[in-house]
């Protein structure tokens, strides 16, 4: 089975999408109403009990491939019922059981099974949410639409990982109801190909990522150098591989373009551009060529050839020479996203406005060429995303986003670029480094964020009792004696065991530890900062007070 997940704010905009579709049908859930008017409202009854949360709405999509039997109603109601489960029970396990990649760590499917059934019987109810069918594509498919709040606790669904979560969930339910059994990504080593991709190469043959990979596959096969791979991608396929270098020398990635039978406004041919990293981060990465596909790399030996190479391959005419169809707008410029997320937006947006209403207007347009059929705030991260790739400065963007029908409010505008921007950064090829290169990042980073985020902590249990600090896109928390700091996407970064000598010095011991970035101790510095501002500011308000005023 295809499965999709997706958190975002409106539930008018999903529920609209999926009841108003020809030949919709709800078949399950747990709601009263039936149209889209009551089913909002019940909705939004639910996420008025945490209003704090920004995304309440989740969408769940499930489509049983065309060659499967045919699922009656009930079943197909009972299954998609079963996935919300599952995905739900899933991102509340801790530890090694979350870690679902992962055979011999994840939770056994008897355990899950029996969790599952007990979640079903006794919590689901306390979720709103409707299952539709739909029947309007060449093979059924459903949506599920919840809400992400708990109607007793007002405690929302975690929607770290929910992506593996769902395809782990979706093999389970293919041998329960015995349907045709997919390979998750992990287990390809990349994202299956979409539905409506692999209809597109029935009629209109491989799209231009896929024919990218193919290529790099087969050529691989024969373990060339580097290269002889660049070479033969070049003329054998008509895959131009660029590798570009830093200043010091070293290589800094590899890129892959293809023509995809477009014309630049000059009439040269447009080409579809992919990082290495990002066409496959498992096998298309410079080192990932050489580590998982046995590329060979010497820099003494393949330095001046690779040069050479790129030099020919940047000025020779390209022509096209397999069908595709790319329906995504991609721009042929080479970025370096680095450079766009360590900018601070605030900064940035602070600047006067640089594009005119009728630009903005029309730059919208052209960047959501395509997009019509999705929900406007994924429309307009998408176009965010875009306008960020076409060299569009974040203030630009902010702007394009303005003139959007959904009516953003400036900060709106600004967190959807800093949305995008979080994107382009997840899907920036991540330098590897040495494992002592890692230990001391990770050394870093507790130094700064321990004793800070200790601090935080207590100032908010003196101050109001809570016991958990939120950031834009991070969580922090005291749970028992361990602090905890956890990423939207990344999921837990540290925990870490935190107590005092006799001296009452602070004292802390990893208990886990998982993907530490360079931004993170940025971010930890900068809390720090502040922090250490405001301590002096009290200090200062302190001995105002303290020396008093006589009259």
């Amino acid at each position: 089975m295809i499965t999709k997940v997706k958190a975002n704010k409106s539930f008018r905009g999903t529920t609209k999408y999926v009841l108003e579709k020809e030949k919709a049908t709800i078949i399950g859930g747990n709601m009263y109403g039936s149209t889209t008017n009551e089913l909002v409202e019940q909705f939004t009854l639910s996420a008025h009990l945490n209003p704090q949360l920004k995304d309440p709405c989740y969408h769940l999509m499930l489509s049983v491939p065309k060659t499967d039997r045919t699922l009656n109603d009930e079943e197909l109601a009972n299954l998609s019922q079963r996935h919300l489960a599952n995905v739900i029970v899933l991102s509340r396990l801790k530890g090694e059981e979350s870690q679902v990649k992962q055979p011999d760590k994840r939770i056994a499917d008897t355990k899950l099974n029996q969790l599952v059934d007990e979640f079903i019987e006794t919590e689901l109810p306390a979720y709103d949410f409707f299952i539709a069918r739909h029947s309007d594509k060449k093979n059924d498919h459903t949506h599920i639409v919840a809400s992400r709040v708990n109607n007793l606790d007002g405690k929302s669904i975690r929607t770290w990982n929910n992506y593996a979560y769902s395809e782990h969930s979706s093999r389970l339910l293919e041998r329960e109801f015995h349907l045709t059994p997919v390979q998750s990504s992990w287990e390809s080593k990349r994202k299956a190909m979409t539905r409506n991709q692999l209809e597109r190469v029935e009629t209109d043959g491989l799209p231009g990522e896929e024919i990218m990979r193919r290529a790099i596959d087969a050529i691989a096969a024969d373990k060339p150098t580097m290269p002889q791979l660049i070479e033969r991608l070049w003329s054998e396929h008509q895959v131009k591989a660029i590798v570009s270098y830093y200043n010091h020398g070293g290589v800094r990635g590899i890129k892959f373009g293809i023509d995809i039978g477009a014309v630049n406004a000059d009439d040269s041919p447009q080409l579809l551009w992919k990082q290495g990293g990002n066409l496959n981060k498992y096998k298309c990465s410079f080192n990932k060529l050489q580590t998982e596909l046995g590329v060979s790399y010497d820099p003494k030996r393949d330095d001046p050839e690779i040069k050479r190479l790129t030099e020919m391959l940047e000025s020779a005419p390209v022509g096209q020479l397999n069908q595709q169809v790319i329906d995504d707008l991609l721009s042929n410029k080479l970025i370096d996203n680095s450079q766009i997320i360590t900018t601070k937006l605030e900064d940035k947006l602070e600047l006067k406005p640089q594009l005119t209403q009728k630009q903005s207007v029309e730059l919208y347009k052209k960047y959501s060429a395509g997009l019509q059929q999705e929900l406007v705030t994924d429309r307009d991260k998408e176009i965010a995303v875009r306008a960020l790739k076409d060299d569009r400065s974040v203030v630009e963007v902010a702007e394009i986003i303005r003139v959007s029908p959904a009516g953003w409010t400036e900060d709106e505008a600004r967190e959807l670029v800093l949305i995008a921007q979080d994107k382009l950064e997840s899907e920036q090829p991540q330098i590897e480094l040495k494992s002592v290169e890692k230990q001391e990042l990770i050394n870093k980073l507790l130094e700064i964020a321990v004793p800070v985020g200790v601090e935080l902590i207590n100032r908010l249990l003196r101050g109001n009792g809570e016991n958990s600090l939120r950031f834009k896109r991070t969580i922090l928390v005291k749970e028992g004696q361990e602090l905890v700091f956890t990423h939207d996407d990344r999921g837990e970064v540290f925990r870490v065991a935190v107590s005092r000598n006799q001296e009452g010095n602070l004292e802390y011991s990893p208990v886990n530890i998982g993907e530490v970035r360079l931004d993170d101790i940025h971010s930890w510095s900068e809390v720090k900062r502040v922090l250490q501002e405001q301590i002096k500011q009290e200090r200062q308000q302190e001995r105002m007070q303290s020396q008093g005023f006589f009259l």
